[in-house]
């Protein structure tokens, strides 16, 4: 009895020496980077379209029946040319009446003004009297009234008639039209645009992340994509204050300062965004890990333990960002095999 009780004592010892301890976890080996300021210039390249710098609809500015379309799509038209014409019977009416009245009123005032001057002359030997004269005043500043209002109504209804003629504003080409024999219009009525000739411009869309930068851009280098080979320079002209709300880009407009013969309207274009060379800190994209949707880095101790670090991302380079705030000079951040460390964990550096 004694015996089986010594042998139960001893086999937790037993046991418990045949155990062996865990070994201890391997150090992950990680590459870092020291933090410094680096030199380097912000881009951004946008594919773009060439389009007119004026680009101006056009349309009848009386209404009516179209009955003439003299101009065709993609035509180039000079200032001045008849490019389509309305029915002008009614408008031709309508002027040889304004000018029937004008000249009924200028009869009347011719008379009243005979019979002014006959009673004027009468008044001076005391033969009418003053009333009487005064009535022929009247009559005749009453008839001077009317010859006014039928010479403008009569000046309405010619420019009315000229109306029915759409002429080009300026030299350039059909880029849209809508013209129609026999098609019954408003007037305002969009029936044609016209592209002027002269000065171009690139339409882009700018997104979101490089709307700042691009609106503080000086100059844009610009290249045909039919022709890579030469490259213009172009300036902001416009930007969108609000975003599209299906692709939340904004619209943008840069004017091409030496535009050529070779830029036609319609050519796809690339735009590329220069805002020189500039001092900040650049960390290539595997070293930022996002928590809860703020981006950090693991910044590296002087015992090789590592602690998370928020930043704020003021752009992105290609493969690199442009990093702001928590980090300063100096300091050694993880750049691979970020996504694989804890808070607090010890590291080794890769060789």
């Amino acid at each position: 009895m004694r015996k089986l009780s010594s042998l139960l004592l001893a086999l937790p010892l037993l046991a418990a020496c045949g155990k062996q301890p865990a070994p201890p976890e391997p150090l992950r080996p990680v590459k870092t980077l020291r933090i410094a300021l680096t030199s380097g210039s912000s881009s951004l390249t946008l594919p773009g379209e060439v389009h007119a710098r004026h680009e101006t609809p056009l349309a009848f500015r009386v209404g009516g029946k179209i009955s003439e379309c003299k101009a065709e799509l993609g035509e180039t038209v000079r200032q001045g040319q008849v490019l389509a014409q309305l029915e002008p019977n009614d408008y031709q009416l309508a002027a040889q009446g304004g000018s029937a009245n004008e000249a009924q009123a200028r009869s009347q005032l011719v008379l009243a003004e005979a019979e002014l001057k006959r009673y004027q002359a009468l008044r001076e030997k005391g033969f009418v009297s003053a009333a009487a004269l005064d009535q022929k005043q009247a009559a005749y500043d009453a008839a001077r009234a009317s010859l006014d209002a039928t010479q403008a109504n009569s000046s309405e209804q010619n420019r009315k008639l000229g109306y029915t003629a759409l002429t080009a504003e300026g030299s350039g080409v059909i880029t849209a039209l809508d013209c129609n024999i026999g098609q019954v219009i408003n007037a305002g009525q969009q029936i044609m645009s016209l592209a002027r000739s002269g000065a171009r411009e690139i339409s882009v869309f700018v997104p979101e992340s490089s709307l700042t930068a691009f609106r503080a851009s000086k100059t844009f280098s610009i290249k045909l994509n039919a022709q890579p080979e030469k490259t213009y320079q172009g300036t902001l002209r416009e930007l969108s204050a609000g975003a599209d709300p299906a692709t939340r880009t904004y619209a943008a407009h840069i004017t091409v300062q030496d535009a050529d013969d070779a830029m036609q309207l319609g050519m796809s274009a690339t735009v590329q965004m220069q805002t020189g060379e500039d001092m900040a800190i650049r960390l290539p994209l595997t070293a930022v890990i996002s928590r809860d949707g703020t981006p950090g880095v693991w910044k590296l101790g002087n015992d090789n333990i590592v602690h998370r670090v928020p930043i704020t991302v003021a752009g992105v380079e290609g493969d690199d960002l442009r990093a702001t705030g928590g980090l300063a000079l100096g300091d050694l951040v993880v750049t691979a095999g970020a996504n694989l460390l804890r808070e607090g964990e010890k590291v080794k550096l890769a060789p």
